[in-house]
């Protein structure tokens, strides 16, 4: 998949907005919006691996398509059980619970696009790296 390899943090387009209206505590939300980091995506075999590293620590996700996993959206405060699917290319994670929050990661040349959204919030949250 095209999210394979180590990102940059280059900026984000709503995040803190978006968090807040989704019920995240506003200090969490607020450096959720600004919060740079470096993430790093693999796979071995039918696992994938996204590890993120900020100034406020390391995030790691370990997944197969299709299978539920507990995932935590930074500034959030809280997890999520979903279960990721590749939908044209783009990688998906679709919250199975309550929450339904959505996080989209897709790829054009060398810009990933990360987009989380809540069923309910007219407020759609975007963090866009750079491939290193």
């Amino acid at each position: 998949m095209a999210f394979i390899g180590k990102w940059k943090f280059d900026r984000a387009e709503n995040m803190t907005e978006f968090l807040l209206a989704a019920g995240a505590p506003p200090e969490a939300a607020q450096d959720a919006g600004t919060l740079t980091s470096m993430v790093e995506c693999s796979q071995a075999g039918s696992n994938y691996t996204i590890k993120t590293q900020t100034s406020k620590g390391s995030l790691d996700r370990t997944f197969q398509f299709g299978s539920p996993f507990e995932m935590e959206i930074p500034g959030y405060g809280q997890k999520f059980t979903v279960v990721a699917s590749d939908e044209g290319g783009k990688l998906v994670f679709k919250g199975t619970g309550g929450e339904g929050i959505t996080e989209t990661r897709e790829v054009k040349g060398n810009t990933m696009t990360i987009t989380v959204s809540k069923p309910g919030v007219s407020v759609v949250g975007k963090r866009i790296l750079n491939r290193v």
